[in-house]
């Protein structure tokens, strides 16, 4: 530490203690991971860059990933700031599964309705708004797993084949149609009872 009369002045880390830091913090992260997921699902991370840099946002923001019992299903709950993935879920759909819950966790994440200001029809627009983003994000991670010789969900395949087909315009078209890994709705239901429960009736809007 460098001393002025009056001021104190830490000195400051090199590029190659920065990257030292980062590093030994990267190593850090993916022992939790293999604790957590097991040594052959980091070894499969390991062939997205994209998702490793995922989990460095997610681990830097506080959001704490959670494997949870039951059936095959994600979600990111926002009053825990954690992502719950399904235990039982194969392999490389938690991975990919990661990578949808980070849109909603950090990039796009879903606010509630406005009583009286909100509307229904604009609410359900705007998750599947949200949601087009999340799954256009995972495709990327599907790509990168496809280009290492990864198998991949044949759900997750068929999203890869509508967005080479239409682009975000497909996806957000087939959502529509689409039933939650959470709750068995279609989206647009899914998100019009979210509506519906948080906004009392005398407030709401078509």
């Amino acid at each position: 530490m460098f001393r002025i009369p009056g001021l104190f002045l830490m000195p400051r880390k090199t590029d190659s203690e920065q990257s030292k830091a980062k590093a030994k913090a990267a190593k850090s992260s993916l022992r939790n991971l293999k604790r957590q997921f097991g040594k052959r699902m980091v070894e499969t991370l390991l062939k997205s860059p994209t998702l490793i840099d995922d989990i460095d946002k997610i681990r830097a923001a506080g959001v704490r990933i959670r494997l949870v019992d039951g059936p095959c299903r994600a979600y990111y709950d926002r009053k825990k700031r954690t992502i719950y993935i399904g235990r039982w879920c194969p392999r490389n759909y938690k991975l990919i599964s990661i990578a949808h819950e980070f849109v909603h966790a950090l990039v796009k994440p879903t606010l509630d309705p406005i009583p009286g200001k909100t509307g229904r029809q604009e609410f359900i627009n705007r998750c599947l708004e949200e949601e087009t983003e999340a799954i256009v994000h995972e495709i990327e991670i599907v790509k990168e797993l496809i280009k290492a010789g990864t198998p991949v969900d044949p759900k997750e395949l068929e999203w890869l084949k509508r967005y080479r087909r239409g682009g975000r315009k497909a996806i957000r078209k087939a959502l529509e149609k689409t039933i939650t890994s959470t709750t068995g709705e279609d989206y647009p239901e899914y998100y019009g009872s979210w509506y519906d429960e948080i906004v009392p009736p005398a407030q709401r809007i078509p």
